[in-house]
């Protein structure tokens, strides 16, 4: 079974295949102070404090924003996200969509983003009929929030969102969304998000909160 992804089993073999594709690369990982790098698989990295991305930079572009901030913080998301799958993607050669969107839950948790657990209403298909349910337990971007104190009555994981949007996205060729729709920093019992190509996200949305009752 998986290590770092929680699925159901019929999913467990792509997530398997995943981790022994990427794991290998984040083992390549060196820190180099006195040349100020960080690199993974000799590839550039940065460290960020998850509270800095996650409230620092959010408040910063509220101020300038208003509203907007939110949606600023997914398309860097799903920026870096897509960004990240094609890199990966051109490394290993991977090209069955299936494959290649098991890839991202793996990369994402060894960046520190979150776990994820895929739920049983998943059918991604490469499709208007593609459909992924998710759960990031442990999210930055939910703990920061709840770790500040700091109240809100609407979903905290922009980036988080939007990079998982932004690599499937690329896995699959498809124009996809995604949509949280409950929050640990809400007082939700988990941070719960639906997947599905933009036209057909918010009617997916209205299905997902029926069948779990929201």
């Amino acid at each position: 079974m998986p290590k770092y992804v929680t699925c159901p089993e019929p999913f467990a073999p792509l997530f398997d295949m995943a981790e022994n594709l990427i794991v290998p690369y984040f083992d390549d990982f060196k820190r180099n102070p006195e040349e100020g790098s960080i690199t993974v698989a000799e590839e550039r990295y940065v460290i960020y404090r998850g509270d800095s991305m996650a409230i620092a930079m959010k408040q910063q572009l509220t101020s300038v924003l208003g509203n907007g901030a939110g949606v600023v913080i997914y398309q860097i998301g799903k920026a870096t996200g897509a960004a990240d799958a094609k890199f990966y993607f051109e490394k290993t050669g991977v090209q069955d969509p299936g494959q290649r969107l098991a890839m991202g839950p793996v990369s994402f948790a060894l960046g520190g983003y979150a776990n994820v657990t895929i739920l049983p209403e998943s059918a991604p298909s490469p499709n208007e009929d593609y459909l992924l349910v998710y759960d990031h337990p442990n999210s930055y971007e939910a703990e920061a929030h709840i770790k500040a104190g700091l109240k809100t009555d609407n979903p905290v994981d922009f980036l988080n969102a939007g990079y998982s949007a932004g690599w499937c996205s690329e896995a699959f060729g498809l124009k996809l969304e995604a949509k949280e729709i409950t929050c640990k920093a809400m007082g939700d019992p988990q941070c719960r998000f639906v997947m599905a190509p933009g036209r057909r996200l918010r009617d997916r949305v209205k299905e997902m909160k029926a069948i779990y009752g929201l």
